[in-house]
């Protein structure tokens, strides 16, 4: 018997689960957010809308968790070199940029305001607070001053792959973030003293 199915032979929750996850990606892809309904997500899986919206209240969570089974938060990288960690943090986001075709139009999707809030909780904020600390270890180390911006400087670094890679379509080279991590470390953006900042709810 296969682990995908009982002893009825019907699929568990779990293979029922990655199939509507599949089944929105896909849509998503190939029709975008807005055409993108829970009903026809339903009809491609064959499956009742109930049995999506037991597991996702709406489709701004749907889509949401979708995107998220498309990428890895990965493990905070210690290499005791903050050039090394910043450019494996950044390696990763961007093998989670590089979807398949079929796919890659879905990414629009993430800043949709249904959207945005559940992948900032599940997968964005994982990802910035590794940032935060390979830039903490690095100012103990020396490396990086006490007041250096966090955010600007990794916001740097994921800017340029979802401007190059995701809008653009240019696979950006490793020697590219070798140089703009490089230059960010040699001269880092500093916290300005007279700022009114908060912490931005961005990837």
């Amino acid at each position: 018997m296969s682990p995908a199915t009982d002893k009825q032979g019907r699929p568990t929750d779990e293979d029922l689960t990655r199939r509507i996850l599949a089944a929105a990606a896909d849509l998503l892809g190939a029709q975008g957010y807005q055409q993108l309904s829970v009903e026809r997500v339903a009809r491609t899986v064959g499956c009742g809308k109930t049995a999506i919206y037991r597991r996702y209240p709406d489709k701004g969570a749907l889509v949401a968790a979708a995107l998220r089974a498309q990428v890895d938060v990965g493990e905070t990288p210690d290499h005791g070199d903050v050039r090394a960690d910043l450019l494996e943090h950044a390696l990763q986001n961007q093998r989670n940029q590089e979807l398949s075709p079929e796919h890659r139009n879905g990414l629009q999707a993430m800043f949709e305001p249904d959207v945005f809030p559940a992948l900032w909780e599940s997968f964005f904020q994982h990802r910035r607070q590794q940032g935060v600390h390979i830039i903490d270890r690095a100012v103990a180390r020396g490396e990086l001053p006490a007041d250096v911006h966090h955010d600007i400087l990794l916001d740097t670094i994921a800017g340029l792959t979802l401007y190059r890679q995701s809008v653009k379509r240019i696979h950006l080279d490793q020697r590219h973030y070798v140089d703009i991590i490089d230059a960010l470390v040699t001269t880092p953006p500093r916290r300005l003293p007279d700022a009114d900042e908060q912490v931005s709810h961005v990837p």
